[in-house]
């Protein structure tokens, strides 16, 4: 039977520590709570919020500013749902995630917010007449050529990597606590950090190098 030596083997328990534990502590559904939204309301009869919604995933303390993408559907402050957690995947998610990235810029204005929080609803609600009735003057020009664009890099970029830490949250169906049916949100959610397997993985780490010091110095 082959013996390995004890700095290759903590070695290899360090790295699978680290390289798997995200996978770990990924969840396919989570529970959502709407906590607060941004303030800004755009419309004409009636006015709506847009982005940003603040959400707690999870119960956390830390809020995740999302943009909400279903616009007949509706929520209230302090409601929680169940939601199934998805990749930005297929054209119509990619066209949604450059519209999104338009809105989270640092230096957005709050026209470009709200015109891209209604090009979004656009895209996924294009024959809406509630949508389009309520739109406001003069947003229609901006919000086409925000679509335009999005398609164009989407179709221009099928496998792009440019929003993977964007996800999608689909609600399910009957989970929510009040009788609002919960929306379908659009957000950057800030990445798990199983810390218990990456302090596991950095002292087996530390174990290997003092073991492979001891042995340079033996030998």
């Amino acid at each position: 039977m082959k013996k390995y030596k004890v700095g290759t083997f903590f070695s290899a328990v360090a790295l699978c520590a680290l390289l798997f534990c995200p996978l770990m502590g990924y969840a396919d559904t989570v529970t959502l709570t709407l906590v607060s939204v941004g303030g800004q309301t755009s419309g004409t009869n009636p006015e709506v919020y847009v982005y940003p919604y603040n959400l707690s995933i999870n119960n956390s303390t830390t809020l995740t500013p999302m943009m909400c993408i279903s616009y007949e559907n509706e929520i209230y402050t302090g409601e929680s749902w169940t939601a199934t957690e998805m990749s930005v995947t297929g054209t119509q998610y990619l066209e949604a995630a450059y519209i999104f990235s338009l809105a989270a810029a640092h230096n957005a204005s709050a026209t470009t917010i709200a015109e891209a929080q209604w090009a979004n609803w656009e895209l996924f609600d294009p024959n809406d007449s509630n949508l389009t009735g309520n739109l406001p003057a003069g947003y229609q020009g901006d919000i086409n050529n925000m679509l335009a664009a999005a398609l164009a890099f989407a179709q221009a970029n099928p496998d792009s990597n440019q929003f993977t830490g964007y996800s999608i949250f689909v609600p399910v169906a009957g989970s929510q606590s009040e009788g609002g049916t919960p929306q379908t949100f659009f957000g950057d959610p800030p990445s798990p950090e199983p810390s218990s397997f990456i302090l596991f993985g950095t002292g087996l780490l530390g174990l290997a190098a003092i073991w492979y010091r001891r042995r340079s110095v033996i030998l």
